[in-house]
C-alpha cells in the first residue's frame, strides 16, 4: 500500500498545486494519499472478485461434466476442482477454496453448509445463488443434477454477457481517462504560449475561489465518468 499512498499523495499534491499554485499543496496531498489507498484497495476487491467468479464459473462447469460422467455431486466438485490446478494453478483463490472444502468434507461437514459458508465470505451473488439453489435442492430432495446444470448455464451467460459488456467498453474507458488529462494539457499550452495569462487567477480571494469551482467541477466531472464506464451486470 506504501506504492498506491506515494501515487496518491503525489497526484493530491499536484492537483492542487496545478489549481492553486501554492507550496502548501504539497501539504494537502496527504488526504488525497488516504482517500486513493481506499479506492485502490476497493478496486484490488472487485478485481480479485471478478476473477474468483470466473474461477467459480470454470468450476461448476467442469463439475457439470464430471456428473454426466456419473460422479456423485460431491465428487464430481471435488474432481474438477482438482483439475483447475491445470487452469489457473494451486494458488488460485479458487484452488484454496477447494482444499477448504476437501478437509471439510473429510470432517463430515454437508457439502451445502461449505457452499454456504463460501457464498457468505465471497459475497459474489452467482455464488450466493448457487448456495441457495443447492441448499433447497437437497432439502425438498429434487434433482441435483439438473439443478446444477441449469445453474451452470445462468452463470455461464452472465459471466460470458459481462465478458463482452467489458471488451465493448474498453474503449470507451481508455477515452475516460485520456479525457481526465486533457484539461491539463489545454491550461498547460496556454501558460507556456502565453505566460501570464492565468496569473490573476492566483493568490487572490477571488481567483481561488473560481479555482476552488473549478477544481470541484473538474473532480466531479472524473467521478460521474468513472461511474459511467462501469457496469454492473
Amino acid at each position: 500500500m506504501a506504492r498506491y499512498a506515494s501515487a496518491g499523495y503525489l497526484a493530491g499534491s499536484l492537483l492542487f498545486y496545478f489549481f492553486y499554485r501554492m507550496s502548501a499543496a504539497f501539504l494537502i496531498g496527504v488526504p488525497f494519499a488516504v482517500i486513493f489507498c481506499r479506492w485502490q484497495k476497493q478496486r484490488l476487491c472487485e478485481r480479485r472478485k471478478h476473477l474468483l467468479r470466473e474461477q467459480f464459473k470454470e468450476w461448476i462447469q467442469a463439475a457439470a461434466s464430471e456428473l454426466q460422467a456419473g460422479s456423485s455431486v460431491e465428487n464430481a466438485f471435488v474432481k474438477a476442482g482438482r483439475e483447475l490446478r491445470l487452469l489457473y494453478g494451486e494458488n488460485a483463490d479458487i484452488r484454496m477454496e477447494i482444499r477448504g472444502m476437501e478437509r471439510l468434507l473429510d470432517n463430515n461437514i454437508t457439502f451445502e453448509s461449505i457452499l454456504a459458508d463460501f457464498a457468505d465470505r465471497s459475497n459474489i451473488e452467482e455464488i450466493c445463488s448457487f448456495a441457495d439453489a443447492f441448499a433447497a435442492g437437497k432439502r425438498i430432495g429434487g434433482d441435483l443434477r439438473e439443478m446444477i446444470e441449469g445453474c451452470c448455464e445462468i452463470v455461464v451467460m452472465k459471466t460470458d454477457v459481462e465478458r463482452e459488456i467489458r471488451t465493448l467498453l474498453h474503449g470507451r474507458q481508455m477515452e475516460q481517462r485520456i479525457m481526465c488529462f486533457v484539461p491539463f494539457a489545454i491550461v498547460g499550452y496556454i501558460s507556456l504560449s502565453t505566460p501570464g495569462y492565468f496569473t490573476p487567477l492566483y493568490h487572490n480571494t477571488a481567483g481561488i475561489c473560481i479555482m476552488t469551482v473549478c477544481m470541484t467541477l473538474y473532480l466531479f466531472a472524473v467521478c460521474i465518468g468513472m461511474r459511467i464506464v462501469r457496469i454492473q451486470v
